[in-house]
């Protein structure tokens, strides 16, 4: 009944094949943000399976390795990966694998393994090998802070027509645009691939400092200089009067 509501309120047209929409049109983060659902949900007005893929902004991206040395954790090797998403969820009615071809996958780059990350900056003789060491623990990293799915969750289905599926944006997550999309595959091959649009933006304070931060880059890293001194100074200045 609340999946009903919801499509009506949002003025779906029952002549389209494919209809989706967010129950929020963005993510605002603010000071006290600690993480955010969001609820996808839609109508489809033929069978198949329904793959959703939440890519945030892209970014070139680097990945240490560590080694310890003399007894201290130090960076060592590094290999820098193009245009990373910083964000990348996925969600399907059934694992993706049983839904799509490999080739289909790889695409598309459904799957934190079909992303195809490219080394753009790699150790001097390092093969392909070591880059997908590289690339690995990269993935890794990214599951571990809850920015990469390592799996799809599920989308469930609400009879033959209608479909849900929940989106978590942890507090660590990329200010920018995302792209929300949805897939309708019948027999092993994309019928209808739909986009829909998502914003995550800081809002009040930390909007505040985050544009000054960048509209003001030279003055905001001098402020930050000379706080972190002042700081350290009054921190001196107490231990040598209890001193």
């Amino acid at each position: 009944m609340v999946l009903s509501a919801l499509l009506l309120s949002s003025g779906f047209a029952s002549a389209s094949q494919l209809d989706v929409d967010l129950s929020k049109p963005d993510v605002r983060l603010d000071v006290s943000f600690e993480g955010s659902e969001l609820l996808l949900f839609g109508a489809k007005q033929t069978d198949g399976d329904i793959i959703v893929v939440v890519r945030g902004p892209e970014k070139d991206t680097s990945m240490r390795l560590k080694e310890r040395i003399m007894g201290v954790w130090v960076n060592t090797d590094e290999v820098i990966f193009e245009k990373a998403p910083t964000y990348y969820a996925l969600a399907a009615t059934k694992p993706v694998e049983f839904i799509l071809p490999k080739a289909v996958l790889e695409h598309e780059k459904i799957g934190t393994e079909h992303l195809g990350l490219k080394a753009i900056a790699a150790p001097d003789g390092a093969d392909e090998a070591t880059i997908q060491n590289f690339r690995a623990g990269l993935i890794r990293n990214m599951v571990r802070r809850a920015l990469y799915s390592s799996k799809n969750s599920p989308v469930d289905l609400v009879g033959k027509q209608l479909f849900r599926t929940n989106l978590w944006f942890p507090a660590n997550v990329h200010v920018g645009h995302y792209a929300v999309d949805t897939y309708l595959v019948q027999d092993g091959k994309i019928q209808i691939h739909n986009t829909t649009n998502l914003q995550v933006h800081k809002v009040g304070l930390e909007a505040e400092i985050f544009s000054f931060a960048h509209d003001h880059a030279l003055i905001y890293g001098l402020l930050a200089i000379l706080i972190a001194v002042v700081a350290g100074w009054s921190a001196n200045a107490v231990f040598k009067k209890r001193g």
